[in-house]
């Protein structure tokens, strides 16, 4: 019954009653099951099942079907690009990111800022590079670029993956903070800390995020160059267990005397597919990328093709490269996501057509640790 004495549609308020009938449907489905289409009441099942599987909880009804709604457009749209796999060599999957629009997700999941371009980079026909999220890399703390063509010397293998050498710690959640700066930053020094020698530990990325502020803007974007200076600066890094990442940026701890790993000399950066290929022989690379989309955001398996543009916002680390049978080329990367999504965290881009920045940019600018 209302308060002017009526009775509602199935008892809900009447403000509820301007909902479009597709939301108006589906919450007549949580309320009162039997009055719903067989069609939503299935995706009703699949949404509850969802929510079990990531323990996903609402604080209202009302943003449950808001969410219902959101998650009912992704699996919609996984299921239509999933009828076109097989030409499109990739396949989508529901993930603890399908009830978040994609707007959504690139303010809680990306942060990336891109480096400065300089007189190089447009001799090379790259452009303008965007710089996002945070202002431009200072002068004084730009790293140098080398020719490593120059220094190959034997052909490099068909097939490549840091992985397969036991020196890749397993793929982290950066949650609802955009400091993927932070863990590509991190990942690249736990690998060629194991690679010259070291032990493979998971290093901390809070501590860069709560430390190195000067030149970054902690959850709102950084820089993989100046990560990497002041984990030179500080003589390494300490380890997760010392320095637990908290998903959101605090007060900079001391640590004391806690030992330090990954003790780096300095930065490089690499441009190029060709240049990248060589440098991720002798290390992980991080790069940048455009991550929007829907369609990497649901990526489950396969190539990633795009659509994306070639402004970076986002970080990652380049692992390995690869040919499939066929003859496709593709890059293995690193991502910051959780290890529910794509290949329990890891992705294959495309390589070699695209361009002169590579998909999405990625061959715009690579950045690298010397130890």
């Amino acid at each position: 019954m209302s308060a002017t004495g009526q009775v509602s549609y199935f008892g809900m308020a009447p403000s509820l009653l301007s909902l479009p009938l597709p939301l108006l449907l589906v919450l007549c489905a949580v309320l009162h099951p039997a009055a719903a289409s067989g069609g939503d009441l299935l995706m009703l099942d699949r949404f509850h099942r969802w929510m079990t599987a990531h323990g996903r909880t609402y604080p209202s009804a009302q943003e449950k079907l808001r969410r219902l709604e959101v998650y009912r457009r992704n699996v919609e749209l996984i299921e239509a690009m999933n009828r076109e796999s097989a030409r499109l060599g990739y396949e989508l999957g529901e993930n603890e990111f399908t009830d978040l629009t994609n707007e959504e997700f690139m303010a809680r999941y990306t942060g990336a800022a891109v480096p400065r371009e300089d007189g190089d980079a447009m001799a090379d026909g790259m452009g303008p590079i965007i710089t996002t999220l945070a202002g431009d890399v200072s002068e004084g703390s730009r790293a140098s670029i080398v020719d490593l063509n120059a220094t190959a010397v034997t052909p490099p293998p068909l097939n490549f993956d840091w992985r397969d050498k036991g020196v890749v710690t397993p793929a982290k959640a950066q949650g609802r903070c955009g400091c993927c700066w932070a863990f590509a930053t991190v990942a690249t020094v736990e690998s060629l800390n194991k690679i010259k020698g070291g032990q493979l530990l998971d290093l901390s990325e809070q501590e860069l995020l709560d430390c190195d502020v000067a030149d970054q803007h902690g959850c709102k974007g950084g820089y993989i160059e100046e990560a990497l200076n002041w984990i030179k600066s500080k003589g390494g890094a300490v380890t997760e267990a010392t320095y637990p990442y908290k998903e959101r940026q605090g007060q900079c701890k001391d640590v004391g005397s806690a030992t330090r790993y990954g003790k780096i000399t300095g930065a490089r950066r690499v441009r190029g597919e060709p240049q990248m290929k060589l440098a991720v022989l002798e290390r992980p690379v991080g790069v940048l990328i455009d991550a929007r989309g829907a369609i990497l955001q649901n990526y489950k398996t396969g190539i990633y093709k795009g659509p994306c543009t070639t402004m970076q916002n986002h970080a990652v680390v380049l692992i390995g490269y690869g040919v499939t049978n066929t003859g496709e080329e593709y890059w293995i990367l690193k991502n910051s996501w959780g290890s529910g999504w794509g290949q329990k965290g890891f992705f294959f881009m495309r390589r070699g057509a695209d361009g002169v920045k590579g998909l999405c940019g990625i061959a715009v600018w690579g950045t690298y640790p010397l130890m």
